[in-house]
């Protein structure tokens, strides 16, 4: 297993002003200013993990104890199938927080992801990767066949899948003023429309600096090398995350087209009242489904 997660050929990659001596220079720049270095060295300590180990052992060594709202749900998860949804405000750690509390009730629990989160290779057994065009670019050119058809096959087989379904990191709207997802992409609700099993949403609470939103503005490349560090200050944070009411199969066949669907899923993550109370992470068992309630 590889122990950097960042180097200079993905900086290269990401722009020609990285390439060439002076360019790998300002590279190695680079990942020091904004705590590349620290996260290579946070994904050593536990990549001899996989999956949800590693996920917990990586929150475990960052000091993020995430709490849960509505933990009573996650008591009456569908036995079979079922889907995820939730908004993306974090672009990388939430990922990690969704794998380390649903694949350790689920095991078999996977999420399509983008090729940001790709680079975690200790994860791949709980990643399905897709990848994703511009902000601009919509429909099914937005996620690969093959992550598509592993999707449906895995949802066939009785196994729970997640998703962010707007396939980016929240941007900062001047218009609304406040921090959202893009739109959903339309390729992710047809795929939900056509798999027909429950749906859990999943809201994220709280987000990122808003340096970090601010640097968007600029250009989004400016943003994504930015991203590393914005994994170091949520310990103190304390991050947030609300379990939604199961969404039925019957529910969701009452909206006939997957734009009113889109609007319906969305409000279902972004509507979710902020529960009364939360439970740490620290203090409940993720390593096995939750018996049900007497």
């Amino acid at each position: 297993m590889e122990k950097e997660l960042i180097d200079i050929t993905d900086l290269e990659n990401i722009s020609p002003i990285f390439k060439g001596k002076v360019g790998n220079h300002l590279a190695k720049f680079a990942i020091r200013l904004f705590a590349m270095d620290k996260v290579n060295r946070l994904y050593a300590n536990s990549c001899e993990h996989s999956g949800s180990s590693f996920a917990a052992s990586l929150l475990n060594d960052l000091g993020v104890n995430y709490r849960i709202g509505n933990i009573e749900r996650l008591k009456h998860l569908p036995e079979g199938a079922f889907i995820t949804i939730s908004n993306h405000p974090y672009g990388g750690l939430d990922g990690i927080m969704l794998i380390d509390l649903m694949a350790g009730i689920r095991p078999d629990y996977k999420v399509m992801v983008n090729q940001f989160l790709c680079q975690i290779k200790a994860m791949e057994e709980n990643f399905i990767p897709v990848r994703p065009k511009g902000k601009k670019d919509n429909g099914i050119s937005t996620a690969s066949v093959n992550g598509i058809r592993e999707t449906l096959n895995r949802l066939k087989e009785g196994h729970p899948v997640g998703f962010f379904p707007s396939g980016a990191v929240s941007d900062l709207s001047l218009r609304d003023r406040c921090v959202r997802d893009r739109e959903w992409q339309e390729s992710i609700i047809r795929l939900i429309q056509k798999a027909e099993v429950p749906i859990v949403p999943i809201r994220f609470f709280d987000q990122n600096s808003p340096f970090f939103f601010s640097l968007g503005l600029i250009d989004w490349k400016v943003r994504l090398v930015r991203m590393p560090y914005e994994v170091f200050n949520k310990s103190k944070q304390n991050p947030r995350i609300g379990i939604g009411k199961l969404i039925s199969v019957e529910e969701q066949q009452q909206f006939k087209d997957w734009q009113s669907l889109r609007t319906f899923l969305r409000k279902s993550v972004y509507d979710m009242p902020v529960p009364e109370s939360f439970i740490p992470r620290t203090v409940i068992d993720l390593n096995k489904k939750p018996e049900s309630e007497q």
